[in-house]
């Protein structure tokens, strides 16, 4: 998650001599916001004002902000007058996802790639995984970064929006130790511990960024993430 600032202008033209409320909200639903007051000169001249916002610029859907413009001598509950705008933020998802395959013997080592590298801006610490593993983390582009030899990577595996649901097993009897995953609705890199027996967890993920530590015993089943 990566929150910025973004303005939206809005351009009209006033036919009322005086103060005009600028409305607005986000996605079509719910109250606007009316506290943007603009004074205009009136007569058919060009106004013009600004409305400041906060969004996700790592976001995968468009921010979509609807509202209108009406002369204050209006009632804001009344309808007279208003003359409606669209406009739309779409964000720069800069994020590229790289796919690691675990090589070498029977395991490969763990390693940290340090902080503040991931999508959601934490630190992603990978346990010791087994040989064949492949997990894909979505991080900020231009990213660098070392990784023990016996990783190969690949960029561009992924879209970093896909997302996928991923329950987390551990049988009775079993080791038990680290699983991990990149958020689905963060990408934040997220780890935790588990031991034989205990509850499944269940979570929703970016598309393939799920591991389990080498001889843990945890299992993952992939499903559906709820809508």
């Amino acid at each position: 998650m990566a929150l910025v600032p973004a303005t939206i202008t809005v351009n009209f033209t006033s036919n009322y001599t005086g103060n005009h409320r600028v409305c607005y909200r986000l996605g079509g639903v719910g109250p606007y916001d009316c506290t943007t007051i603009v004074a205009c000169l009136g007569g058919g001249t060009p106004c013009s004002t600004t409305i400041n916002v906060i969004v996700d610029d790592e976001a995968c859907d468009d921010y979509v902000y609807d509202g209108y413009v009406q002369a204050v001598c209006e009632d804001e509950s009344s309808l007279t007058g208003r003359v409606a705008w669209t406009a739309t933020y779409t964000p720069a998802n800069a994020c590229i996802s790289i796919l690691f395959t675990a090589g070498g013997g029977g395991s490969a080592p763990g390693f940290d790639l340090g902080a503040d590298v991931s999508c959601g801006g934490t630190g992603v610490v990978v346990p010791s995984v087994a040989t064949g593993t492949e997990f894909t983390l979505c991080f900020p582009a231009g990213t660098t970064f070392p990784a023990p030899p016996e990783y190969t990577r690949v960029d561009g595996a992924t879209n970093c929006c896909d997302c996928e649901q991923v329950t987390f097993s551990c049988p009775g009897g079993a080791l038990g130790g680290t699983y991990f995953y990149q958020s689905c609705t963060t990408k934040e890199f997220m780890s935790g511990t588990m031991n034989g027996g205990d509850p499944d967890v269940i979570v929703c993920v970016l598309l393939g960024s799920a591991g389990v530590q080498n001889a843990s015993g945890i299992t993952t089943a992939i499903g559906v993430c709820p809508p």
